[in-house]
């Protein structure tokens, strides 16, 4: 039954249904689904909307309103984390750097570390780095989580990762990043402590890091 409403709410997203996948993701939190679960259905569901795209079958208006769809869905999700207490096992500061847009990504990410007990400071979009450095220091955060979609944002990666060490804190903090313009090879060469592919594997890494 579970897997056939997994299958479902992922098809509502596809489908570009904003009544439904609303509708299916309090379910599936209703029936206690894992958040992990609801995540990486969100996730598929976003690569085949990529996919549709890539094939002429959606369009632009298309891919926004797929944006729309998940952030009332990712909306409903943190609405329900917000109901319960809970001690936080680490701090994360989130940003999409500056010049890019793009936030769907870095919004899962927010979602999945929060269900797993992570305070998240999540700045937003087109975030520069004297606000991501200032959190930093303000939250006392582990982890600073960068994303960038578009290849001309990349250097700003660099840029906040050289803020840090002229603050004095690169040494006090472990730097991932994520999102469609970077690879591991990337990230490496512009100094981050790691790169995720996707949310799920971002959450492994940042508790690994915490709780080792």
């Amino acid at each position: 039954m579970i897997d056939e409403k997994i299958k479902e709410f992922e098809q509502a997203i596809i489908n570009l249904n904003l009544e439904k996948a609303p509708e299916l993701v309090k379910e599936l939190l209703a029936l206690k689904v894992p958040s992990s679960k609801i995540f990486e259905s969100i996730s598929n569901a976003m690569d085949a909307v990529g996919q549709k795209y890539e094939a002429g079958e959606y369009f632009l208006s298309e891919l926004i309103m797929a944006g729309e769809v998940v952030k009332e869905v990712l909306r409903i999700i943190q609405h329900s984390y917000k109901k319960s207490e809970r001690k936080f096992i680490g701090k994360v500061v989130l940003a999409t750097v500056k010049g890019d847009l793009h936030d769907i990504g870095k919004n899962i990410v927010s979602m999945l570390l929060q269900s797993a007990g992570f305070e998240v400071y999540d700045l937003g979009v087109d975030v520069p780095a004297e606000k991501i450095i200032d959190a930093v220091k303000k939250s006392n955060a582990q982890i600073v989580g960068l994303s960038a979609l578009l290849t001309t944002t990349l250097p700003e990666i660099k840029n906040v990762i050289e803020e840090l060490k002229k603050a004095g804190l690169r040494e006090k903090v472990k730097v991932i990043v994520g999102g469609a313009a970077l690879n591991k090879k990337i990230a490496e060469r512009y100094g981050a402590d790691s790169y995720a592919k996707t949310a799920v594997e971002g959450l492994k890494i940042c508790k690994e890091w915490i709780l080792n």
